[in-house]
């Protein structure tokens, strides 16, 4: 499946994929495009821009896993997210909880991208059985950011894989909608 023609996504104030003990499970922030069986993926690239301003304005890739037996979907959601001033690549993922990684992006990139004059690329790839997240660095090579392992634990079977793009704005205070710019979405299944 690949989405060649831009579109825009838009995310009210108090949007978000997080889930912490003991009860919060925000799960409102997100946009499905195709789904298979996990077994069958084997990568999925996106690249978007936004303008981010407030604390933990976040576009990018979801990654939503659903099975019969589980009542939770667990999930990968990574991208862009702004915390602290910054825009960073961000990675969140939830088997029972989640949890979260960031990095910063070159300072030669970052001020564009917080204002949406750049373009970020990010890649999600099976390998036998874990599962990398790159971005996708200005000179086209892959620049590792977490390599997940639990995916596949118990081999994968029984498990869907929903894959899209997700926009959100965690902050309750603004009033005003957060909207990013998605120019590719292409999931690869085998």
């Amino acid at each position: 499946m690949s989405t060649k023609a831009p579109f825009n996504l838009r995310a009210a104030p108090s949007t978000d994929l997080w889930r912490i003990p003991p009860s919060t499970d925000r799960k409102n922030g997100n946009l499905i495009h195709a789904s298979n069986a996990l077994t069958s993926l084997k990568s999925a690239t996106i690249s978007f821009k936004a303008s981010y301003i407030h604390q933990f304005d976040q576009a990018g890739l979801i990654v939503r896993l659903t099975h019969p037996s589980h009542p939770l979907p667990k999930w990968i959601k990574t991208g862009i997210e702004y915390f602290d001033g910054e825009p960073r690549i961000s990675v969140v993922c939830c088997d029972n909880y989640s949890d979260w990684s960031v990095a910063s992006l070159p300072a030669s990139i970052s001020d564009a991208v917080t204002k949406g004059e750049q373009e970020i690329t990010i890649r999600l790839e099976v390998k036998e059985t874990t599962v990398w997240i790159y971005r996708v660095g200005e000179d086209g090579k892959d620049v590792p950011l977490r390599e997940i392992a639990w995916l596949f634990a118990d081999g994968g079977k029984g498990w869907t894989a929903e894959i899209g793009a997700c926009v959100a704005r965690p902050a309750e205070e603004p009033k005003d909608e957060f909207e990013a710019t998605f120019t590719k979405l292409d999931v690869q299944w085998k």
